[in-house]
């Protein structure tokens, strides 16, 4: 069963809006929800020029890229607190077959840069990439949604569009899935997990880290916490204007909003040879979003100190993961990240072996959502 619901925070407005039938969904009910957010971030204004081509796109990456980049690049000026309303686009899924009461544990999934939510619901053999699938299989609920300025969310400028805002919007979630108000006749949760794919497990990070009872646990994949720099992501997209590489796709978005030059950029960040089927390379690539630059390099203000955070951690990264840890995770991830989480009272890193910086894209992903669903049991959850 599939319905949409337009929903206000303020007052019960949701409605049925429609009901369409979808063969993806047989063992889950799920809706899709249409959520106006108000929102208060602290913003950082874009002061440099603006991009006319992508000569100025291609020295901008060039000058994220330098050595001595936090003396000599300084595209944002002072913060300032913002108040905005978006609207924001989403599906909530239950499993049909309830699994000993899993199902009022709620994965709350961000999208990294260049996906929408589809990240987490691949169409293409979606029994071995669905990570939706996967979690539904065993009776866990999941809600997953479009980050402002991608799929079916609002649009903004992509010289506006930055991490601090994607937090304060995942943060209005959390608070509306803990109310029950995304949630379909489920009600409310007994408990929510953040799960988050590299730019969506950043922001995951950081709402963890200033709302530490936000979530109940955290889950954070193709994250680095030592080296892989917006520098080193840049450099390995080698963006470019969107509107200018598909303009039948993407001409309404102003300049702000790039993506990587082609299937092979793609392939260098996401993917490890040998590892994927070169079709699901091409899949991404067909459905690949826009994303803000300033988003990118935006994430750097952000703070990712989750000391004050006890609750389950996990933090998973592929063997192969290019741009968190330079090709080669294991020795690189568990340091910096037990740090990040020093005081939850579980915690784990893991190196999913054969696989990439997109995990849920290479031929053993159903091995790494393995990982995360029997780590939330060992917790109780």
């Amino acid at each position: 069963m599939y319905s949409k619901i337009f929903f206000g925070f303020t007052a019960v407005q949701a409605a049925i809006a429609s009901s369409i039938g979808d063969h993806r969904h047989t063992t889950a009910v799920c809706q899709d929800y249409t959520i106006p957010v108000t929102v208060t971030s602290d913003n950082f204004p874009f002061v440099l020029p603006k991009f006319d081509t992508n000569l100025d796109v291609a020295d901008f990456t060039t000058q994220l890229g330098r050595r001595d980049v936090a003396e000599s690049f300084i595209p944002f000026g002072a913060p300032v607190t913002e108040t905005a309303n978006y609207r924001i686009s989403g599906t909530f899924c239950t499993p049909k077959n309830k699994v000993a009461g899993h199902e009022s544990t709620v994965f709350l999934a961000s999208h990294g840069l260049g996906f929408d939510r589809r990240y987490w619901d691949a169409s293409f053999d979606p029994k071995h990439y669905s990570f939706k699938d996967y979690v539904i299989s065993k009776g866990y609920s999941i809600f997953f949604y479009d980050r402002l300025g991608t799929g079916s969310s609002q649009k903004v400028s992509g010289y506006t569009n930055q991490a601090n805002i994607q937090v304060a919007i995942l943060a209005e979630l959390a608070s509306a899935i803990r109310l029950g108000r995304l949630t379909g006749s489920m009600g409310k949760p007994t408990a929510i997990v953040l799960v988050g794919h590299s730019f969506g497990s950043f922001i995951s990070n950081a709402l963890i880290s200033a709302q530490p009872t936000v979530a109940d646990a955290v889950i954070l994949t193709g994250i680095s916490y030592a080296g892989g720099t917006p520098g080193v992501v840049a450099s390995a997209f080698q963006p470019r204007i969107a509107a200018s590489q598909s303009p039948h796709k993407w001409r309404h978005l102003d300049n702000g909003y790039v993506t990587w030059v082609d299937v092979f950029a793609n392939i260098n960040t996401f993917f490890k040879k040998a590892l994927y089927d070169p079709a699901v390379a091409v899949f991404t690539e067909e459905r690949k979003q826009p994303f803000a630059y300033s988003e990118l390099v935006s994430l750097s203000l952000l703070n990712l100190d989750a000391g004050n955070f006890t609750g389950p951690a996990l933090v998973l990264n592929g063997e192969y993961d290019f741009i968190a840890c330079g090709g080669y995770c294991p020795g690189v991830l568990e340091p910096a990240a037990r740090g990040v989480f020093r005081n939850s009272k579980s915690f784990l890193a893991y190196t999913q072996p054969g696989t990439g910086h997109g995990l849920n894209f290479h031929r053993n992903a159903t091995g790494g959502y393995s990982v995360m669903t029997d780590f939330l049991r060992s917790n109780g959850l």
